[in-house]
């Protein structure tokens, strides 16, 4: 009798001791992944002359005349963005950043091309980043339907006849795609995709291989996350899934990524052409430079998306 309580009482250990590294490393997990976290900009004394310059563009951005732009989400909270008007009949890029970052700094590059061709700007802040609310990022789970919400404002503030377009980088531009298969307004015209990838979770499994110990199972971190996301966010990582949006959609993309970029690689990219070729009716292009060199590069691929979408 003693054993066989002694065997009792060291399962039911075990099992509380499992429960509660479950929780602890979910919560861990979660916290790195999604929880909102103050992101100081990079230190001009020791960048270099790309990142110098960039920054320097970025702070200019942001003091170039604007007008701020608050709407409220699904769920209630508020999101703001920063409206740059160049010509009331052109069309509008509503820029979607990466995670962690800004629409200054991620949308430098977008900024110039559509000051150049004279297209209106909206640089979006993303749920849990700089001024909009929100005490964490969902990954895209949410974040979507925040992308078809500043579609509905932009169909509120200027009519449907306004060609919108969506642009991002790395996750925002996979939000956008996310959102293409929500029913977003007539109005907007095309996605452009920059360094985007195909699911979150996708992308959590490329950098765990990459940065994890080869003895440390992909499988056990995706544990973590998808525990984390369910607990502790009380969301579901797996709805986060840009390659099944893109295959449900009529909406014209253009796919275009950095053969260098080390965070998003480019492989991931070429796999919206492999598994949505056979399902979906939108035309999707993709180009592939060197990453350093694609921004001097890509802006004739926009021009010519947009110009399609505005004929």
């Amino acid at each position: 009798m003693k054993t066989k309580k002694r065997i009792k009482i060291g399962i039911a250990t075990t099992f509380v001791i499992v429960i509660l590294m479950s929780l602890c490393g979910s919560r861990f997990v979660f916290q790195k992944a999604c929880v909102r976290r103050e992101t100081s900009w990079l230190n001009m004394g020791t960048a270099d002359d790309y990142i110098y310059n960039l920054l320097v563009d970025a702070y200019n951005i942001r003091k170039e005349k604007n007008e701020t732009v608050t709407i409220k989400a699904s769920d209630g909270i508020n999101l703001v963005g920063h409206y740059y008007e160049r010509d009331k009949n052109a069309p509008l890029i509503i820029f979607f950043h990466g995670l962690w970052s800004n629409g200054y700094v991620s949308g430098e590059p977008t900024y110039k091309i559509t000051k150049n061709q004279g297209w209106n700007l909206l640089l979006v802040s993303m749920r849990a980043h700089d001024e909009s609310e929100g005490e964490f990022s969902t990954l895209g789970v949410i974040e979507q339907y925040d992308c078809k919400a500043w579609a509905n404002w932009a169909v509120e503030r200027f009519g449907e006849e306004k060609s919108v377009f969506f642009m991002g980088v790395s996750t925002g531009a996979s939000i956008a795609m996310m959102s293409s298969n929500l029913g977003l307004p007539k109005s907007v015209r095309g996605i452009i995709d920059d360094c985007g990838f195909t699911s979150t979770m996708e992308m959590i499994d490329v950098n765990c291989k990459s940065h994890l110990p080869d003895y440390i199972p992909t499988r056990m971190f995706d544990f973590f996350v998808e525990m984390g996301t369910s607990v502790w966010g009380h969301f579901c990582i797996s709805k986060a899934d840009a390659c099944k949006a893109v295959s449900q959609t009529d909406i014209p993309i253009l796919i275009i990524h950095g053969d260098r970029d080390t965070q998003a690689p480019l492989s991931i990219s070429l796999y919206f052409g492999t598994r949505t070729e056979t399902r979906t009716s939108s035309p999707v292009w993709s180009m592939s430079y060197i990453v350093w060199d694609v921004y001097a590069v890509y802006p004739h691929g926009c021009l010519s998306v947009i110009s399609r979408g505005t004929v």
